[in-house]
């Protein structure tokens, strides 16, 4: 996971698209929650997903609303979790 681009992607890849409805690719700035794009379920999988995939082990206090706006916004708690390692 090295771009918030690599994070749309995988946010994509983990929203339940309506029937019919072709996915598409989020953009830093889609308010994921606004539009109804995620739930619960989505959000622990994206969770389950970096882990996985990245590496990267989400606190569950940075498990709230707040961070998963956008993928933007959940860039930036990536990012200073990063921070955080690398100290």
């Amino acid at each position: 996971m090295n771009t918030v681009e690599d994070l749309c992607t995988l946010i994509s890849s983990k929203i339940i698209w309506g029937r019919g409805e072709e996915p598409r690719q989020l953009q830093p700035d889609t308010p994921l929650l606004e539009q109804g794009l995620l739930d619960s379920l989505s959000i622990m999988q994206i969770v389950a997903a970096l882990d996985a995939q990245a590496g990267i082990v989400l606190p569950d206090t940075e498990i709230v609303a707040a961070n998963f706006r956008s993928p933007q916004a959940l860039w930036g708690v990536l990012e200073g979790l990063r921070a955080e390692v690398a100290r």
